[in-house]
């Protein structure tokens, strides 16, 4: 692959050696997502059929998923050039995973996807100020409506802000209340709004709310009975 300053690694209880370029904050997504089993959802006998991965970044999440649950179907969606073409290289053996390069958003538009500075994890998405260097974006609506399935089981969420949008959107009731567990990383200090969005959503329904790391779940009461 044609990535600069990479390296490969081998996970226990990975398959693949997964790349990782030379620090950067791959070397910190790996231990946390790896070691610190930051999305092991606390459900027991938890066999999920549809997993989105909104956010997947160069895809460890996405090959944590398919090694812990290699039943599950996997959309893993990530706006960033160079981390796309790491999410495909990541993924390319899993027959389990597919990769969509596209922003997650509050409807079908452009958006700009850019550096603000906090490394290749912290890639924020804007409203496309014209189409010269935007990206579609897609909802999870249309996820869920392309996938094949009726439900979500896992919705992993680590988009840098745009949950605020995500969570805000018209069609939120349409797609949350299809949804299991949820994993989310609040993202207030980069855009405020953000937790009174993600809250005031999932508060109309019946989740039982803890926190891993730095990720919050959301579960759905009767899968905890």
């Amino acid at each position: 692959p044609v990535f600069p300053n990479f390296t490969m690694a081998m996970i226990s209880g990975i398959k693949l050696p997964l790349a990782v370029r030379i620090n950067t904050s791959d070397e910190v997504l790996i231990k946390t997502i790896f070691t610190g089993q930051e999305y092991l959802v606390p459900i027991k006998n938890f066999q999920p059929k549809l997993i989105i991965d909104c956010g997947a970044n160069v895809g460890y999440s996405a090959v944590y998923f398919a090694n812990q649950y290699p039943a599950a179907k996997i959309i893993a969606v990530e706006p960033e050039l160079m981390n796309y073409k790491m999410l495909t290289y990541n993924t390319n053996f899993y027959d389990s995973i597919y990769c969509i390069r596209s922003a997650i958003w509050n409807k079908e538009t452009f958006v700009e996807v850019k550096d603000v500075g906090l490394g290749a994890w912290g890639f924020m998405t804007f409203d496309a100020a014209s189409n010269a260097d935007a990206l579609p974006a897609t909802t999870v609506s249309k996820l869920l409506a392309s996938s094949g399935f009726d439900s979500i089981d896992f919705l992993k969420v680590d988009i840098e802000g745009a949950e605020k949008e995500v969570f805000g959107a018209d069609d939120v009731h349409d797609w949350l209340s299809k949804t299991k567990v949820i994993a989310i990383e609040i993202h207030d200090r980069m855009k405020r709004g953000c937790a009174m969005a993600v809250f005031g959503a999932v508060s109309k329904y019946n989740f039982h709310y803890t926190q891993r790391g730095e990720n919050l779940f959301f579960i759905r009461e009767e899968l905890l009975n």
